[in-house]
C-alpha cells in the first residue's frame, strides 16, 4: 500500500513529460528535410504517444483511487503513515485529471495541425 500514492502521484507527469518530449521530437524529425526518407509517420506516432500516455495515466489515477479507498476510515489531518497517504492520494487523483487533459488537449493538437510550414 505505501507504493500506491507514490504511483498514483509521480506516473502521470511522467507520462506527460515523456508524451510531450517525444511528440516533440518525432513533430520535429518529421519536419526536417533530411528525414523524408525515413517515412516517419508523425500522425501515427502521435496518436501512439497520445494512447500510451493516457492509458498510464488512467492507471495512475487507479492507484491514487485505490489509495484513497483503503484510507476511508482516516482523515488527511490524521497521524502519520495514515495521514499522509490520504493527503498524496487526494492530490494524485486531482492533479492526474489535470494531467489526462493536458495530454488530451496536447496529443489532438499534434495530431491534427499540420507542423511543418515553410
Amino acid at each position: 500500500m505505501k507504493a500506491l500514492p507514490w504511483i498514483g502521484f509521480f506516473v502521470a507527469p511522467a507520462a506527460w513529460f515523456g508524451q510531450h518530449l517525444v511528440g516533440q521530437a518525432v513533430a520535429q524529425a518529421g519536419c526536417s528535410a533530411a528525414t523524408l526518407s525515413w517515412g516517419i509517420s508523425v500522425r501515427t506516432w502521435q496518436i501512439t504517444l497520445l494512447v500510451v500516455a493516457s492509458l498510464l495515466i488512467l492507471a495512475s489515477e487507479t492507484a491514487a483511487v485505490v489509495a484513497f479507498r483503503r484510507t476511508r476510515d482516516a482523515s488527511y489531518a490524521s497521524p502519520p503513515p495514515v495521514g499522509r497517504v490520504r493527503l498524496i492520494a487526494i492530490a494524485a487523483m486531482t492533479t492526474n485529471l489535470i494531467y489526462l487533459v493536458i495530454v488530451l488537449l496536447d496529443g489532438l493538437a499534434s495530431i491534427v495541425e499540420v507542423g511543418c510550414r515553410q
